[in-house]
């Protein structure tokens, strides 16, 4: 299994590879910043992956990252052991935006790794739409669910 430093690297090329792809489609030229989700998983893994996508995006389309605006207020049970009626009532609550005049008024990308039903998503993008009057949000992740887009094994 390649070392947390490779990993890291990886994901940081991945998201320069996904951040081309973004500059490149025209859909994305009004972003102003880019917001990584903040996993707590970081500890145990010693990196957030979700971060070094977000670098790598950021870099492409030459925005900056913000890692401070908002933040994850608590831990919630993973996601992956719950059925899909229970994931938005896990995360719900979940962000808090500390510094919502850096985002007010801009477009936001929000940056995650894996998409399975969207609910880490829609309550972190909620949070920020609550608290920044004026923001426009899209959505980055790499991956999508198999069983999210019904796609049979």
């Amino acid at each position: 299994m390649p070392s947390a430093g490779s990993r890291w690297r990886t994901a940081r090329a991945m998201g320069e590879w996904y951040g081309r792809c973004l500059r490149e489609s025209g859909l994305y030229d009004s972003v102003e910043v880019v917001v990584p989700l903040h996993p707590f998983k970081r500890c145990r893994r010693g990196y957030n992956q979700s971060e070094y996508i977000a670098e790598g995006i950021a870099a492409q389309l030459g925005v900056a990252v913000d890692r401070s605006s908002v933040c994850r207020t608590r831990n919630t049970a993973s996601q992956a052991l719950k059925p899909r009626r229970e994931r938005a009532g896990n995360v719900e609550g979940a962000f808090s935006v500390r510094r919502p005049e850096r985002l007010a008024g801009r477009h936001v990308l929000l940056v995650d790794d894996v998409m399975t039903t969207g609910a880490t998503l829609l309550s972190c993008a909620s949070a920020i739409l609550r608290d920044a009057p004026g923001c426009r949000i899209s959505i980055a992740a790499l991956a999508v669910s198999q069983r999210e887009l019904g796609v049979k094994e």
